[in-house]
């Protein structure tokens, strides 16, 4: 019996951390663990990513402009590889297949103008892509309810076209790390100083940067850590960049991490914050719970639901809320003691294998 051929689009995808990049990685690496009854099919942008893929047949597309990729390429490899179905991980699909589309949305932050989270030109484009995506898809994904809430509302998508499913981080990789030599390892590449607070994330608006590091600046008088931010530069993070450098010797912004550095990032961290004012979900916060690493977080958006009670959940847009949060958690052991215990037990709400089984019972392919 002939396989149904799925295809999940991956431009963009590089060895870099980031969410996006763990997110589809994770979507292929679950498609093709878990979909025994589906031939997986992945189509990059760049040849460096596909070895990490074992179980697929990765194709590489020259690379090219975004809209060229997405709207001619991509299409065309599609209708010659005789693909039945195709799955479209960044919130918009081409202008015309061959065969059915199905998007799965991440965030509506191009809808939340008061953020400013992106450049004119490209939130015009998306708003314009994504309704097109609500119309075209045979079915549409939301990583959260609260995405899915924010399909409904804002792109007009009939409720019971719309289907929540949780993510998960890439398997394998985040656990406890407790091996000394790997513990210094890490310490010495980015020469850390203990305790500190870990922050997970890239350098732009909607990441809540200037708050935190207010917070963080009245906090520092009383005690002892730094503050460590992964990420590189976004849309925007010129002001971020100038709060950042008020407080030189605690506060440090690591750049782009590799993904293999990260479990000792969070092991070593005394905490992990995430004050994001926008999520579609919020990977790095599972991250965190699979390396032990307990977790304050903002109380908006997708996060709560992330988090359930394992996080000690804080206003994001009010200064003195998250100068507390930061004080209590360094402060409090018991209470780092319980949410820690709590994260681990959490983390185990989000598995591949449970994402993607909830994607092929609404697919149908075979």
């Amino acid at each position: 019996m002939t396989r149904p051929k799925l295809a999940i689009a991956a431009r963009g995808v590089t060895s870099a951390y980031s969410g996006p990049n763990a997110f589809i990685s994770g979507l292929i690496s679950g498609f093709a663990r878990y979909a025994l009854d589906v031939e997986v099919h992945a189509y990059f942008d760049a040849p460096a990513t596909q070895e990490q893929f074992a179980g697929i047949h990765a194709h590489i597309l020259p690379a090219a402009p975004r809209l060229v990729w997405d709207h001619l390429l991509l299409p065309q490899a599609l209708q010659r590889d005789g693909i039945d179905l195709a799955i479209f991980p960044k919130d918009t699909v081409p202008l015309y297949t061959t065969c059915p589309v199905v998007p799965v949305m991440l965030d509506l932050g191009y809808f939340y103008p008061h953020l400013k989270a992106y450049k004119p030109l490209e939130t015009v484009y998306m708003k314009l892509a994504m309704r097109y995506a609500v119309r075209r898809a045979q079915h549409i994904f939301a990583i959260s309810e609260h995405t899915r809430q924010d399909v409904i509302r804002y792109l007009g998508a009939a409720p019971d076209r719309v289907t929540t499913v949780h993510i998960a981080p890439v398997e394998g990789l985040f656990r406890p790390i407790q091996e000394a030599r790997e513990l210094k390892r890490v310490q010495g590449k980015y020469d850390l100083h203990l305790p500190f607070i870990f922050y997970p994330t890239s350098i732009s608006p909607r990441k809540n940067i200037e708050r935190l590091t207010e917070a963080f600046i009245e906090a520092a008088v009383h005690i002892p850590h730094h503050l460590y931010l992964t990420g590189g530069r976004r849309w925007r993070s010129a002001q971020a960049e100038k709060m950042l450098r008020k407080l030189r010797g605690r506060l440090h912004v690591l750049g782009d991490v590799p993904p293999q550095d990260m479990p000792a990032l969070y092991s070593m961290a005394d905490f992990t914050v995430y004050p994001s004012l926008l999520e579609g979900f919020g990977l790095p916060i599972v991250e965190a719970f699979l390396c032990g690493s307990p977790v304050m977080a903002a109380n908006v958006t997708s996060i709560p639901e992330v988090t359930g009670d394992a996080a000690l959940l804080v206003d994001p847009w009010q200064v003195e809320a998250l100068r507390d949060g930061l004080l209590r958690m360094a402060r409090d052991s018991a209470m780092r003691h319980r949410l820690q215990q709590a994260g681990i037990v959490r983390a185990r709400q989000f598995t591949w294998e449970r994402t993607v089984q909830s994607m092929l019972d609404v697919l149908h392919l075979t």
